[in-house]
């Protein structure tokens, strides 16, 4: 097989370097690993595990433990192994969604900006029926908007720090998306609650800014007495199974080198580091139920207050899907069962399979930039640039990578 390079190497053509033989021998390898008998066998263990697992003593080990573990571990408010059957939507409702994309700063370009486009769906349901779909998109290109301590250090805002400020955008569009919302009204967004970027030691100078922001939209929600939530699909959290990591180890979980667990044991315990929390608690959950509650133990949440995050697993019809909402709306029934219910209602009104929540795709599409529109806003900067007597000159390793073809 060989692929044809761009026109400016006329006719000349090269081999693929990966060699795709070898790489069909060792998919078919991996695949018969992941479908053997035996990860079957030991998934059931597992569960058999998460039944009998005891979270009172686990809630203790976590409270006398005074060095942090080696992984992330979930601690249950209730149960480990309750289940919760959906409830009926009431008859009347509201669903809100936003979501968000971005252009990055592009260091190829002369001028240093970021685009962030914010979507939102509302649709209510019900006797009077309505839907509003709409998306806001802005330019960023102050230097107080462009950098943390403009005038001091100038921390760019880029990579992880413009996920985070999209996120903050994500809750302010969400936030405003509530007064076109008839009650009562769930308020969903995609991905974590948990601003994960935040918590690395290095990003200690830009958290108190950003986390500011964030809290300060929950702290609306909750004045409003509105339940936010967020979906998570196909997630890969470990942190209840890792819970079982620890309630099955008997030595410290940070030396396995000294473990004092039997065979068989320890041959479960390994298998667990592989395993994540949606493959535990599916067959576990029929069509609809949810898992009790957990508590994430993320340390940035020590700083979330009455925000801080709870989550619960749902089988939402042919996948099981991670809702994350702050402690007060999982400490209110009332509200738990309103966000339970109305995922797995918008899942069952979703056409595809797995099922994803209509709203939030809604809300995906109105904020999605497309590849034609990031062009589009890169020759609106060059036409500026131009009336004003710039030229727009891209480095070369950018017009190179324009203009390879394959």
């Amino acid at each position: 097989m060989k692929l044809a390079l761009s026109s400016a190497e006329g006719s000349k053509e090269r081999a693929v370097p990966l060699k795709l033989g070898l790489i069909s021998e060792q998919v078919e390898r991996m695949a018969e690993s992941a479908t053997a008998a035996a990860r079957h066998e030991l998934l059931a263990e597992a569960q058999k595990l998460l039944r009998r697992a005891d979270p009172a003593a686990l809630r203790a080990t976590l409270s006398s433990r005074r060095e942090p573990f080696p992984w992330l571990v979930a601690e249950p408010v209730g149960t480990f192994n309750a289940t919760f059957p959906a409830p009926t939507p009431p008859p009347d409702f509201s669903v809100v969604a936003a979501d968000g994309s971005f252009i990055p700063p592009d260091r190829h370009s002369p001028l240093r900006f970021y685009v962030i486009n914010t979507g939102h769906a509302v649709i209510t349901y019900g006797r009077h029926p309505d839907a509003h779909l709409d998306s806001e998109g802005r330019l960023y290109f102050e230097d107080a908007e462009l950098y943390l301590d403009p005038t001091g250090r100038r921390i760019p805002i880029e990579g992880e720090r413009l996920g985070v400020r999209m996120a903050i955008e994500e809750m302010r569009a969400l936030r405003e998306a509530l007064g076109l919302a008839s009650l009562p009204v769930v308020a969903l967004r995609d991905g974590s609650l948990i601003l994960w970027a935040l918590q690395r030691k290095d990003e200690s100078e830009t958290k108190q800014a950003f986390l500011d922001q964030f809290l300060s939209c929950l702290d609306d929600f909750h004045r409003a007495q509105v339940p936010v939530a967020s979906y998570i699909s196909y997630t890969g959290s470990q942190e209840v199974v890792n819970a079982l990591r620890v309630s099955l180890c008997r030595d410290d979980p940070a030396r396995c080198n000294r473990c004092s667990l039997s065979t068989d044991q320890k041959e479960l315990c390994c298998f667990l580091s592989t395993l994540r929390d949606r493959h535990l608690f599916s067959g576990m959950l029929a069509d609809g139920e949810r898992s009790d509650l957990f508590r994430s133990r993320s340390a940035i949440l020590d700083e979330y207050g009455e925000h801080r995050v709870q989550f619960f697993y749902v089988n939402v019809g042919g996948e099981i899907a991670r809702i994350e909402a702050p402690e007060w709306v999982t400490s209110n029934r009332a509200m738990l069962d309103l966000v339970h219910g109305l995922v797995y209602d918008q899942c069952q009104r979703s056409g595809d399979y797995p099922p994803y929540p209509p709203v939030l795709m809604e809300a995906h599409e109105q904020a999605v930039i497309s590849t034609t529109e990031r062009r589009v806003v890169e020759q609106l900067v060059e036409e500026a640039l131009a009336r004003r007597g710039v030229t727009y000159v891209r480095s070369a390793k950018d017009r190179s990578k324009r203009s390879r073809g394959v």
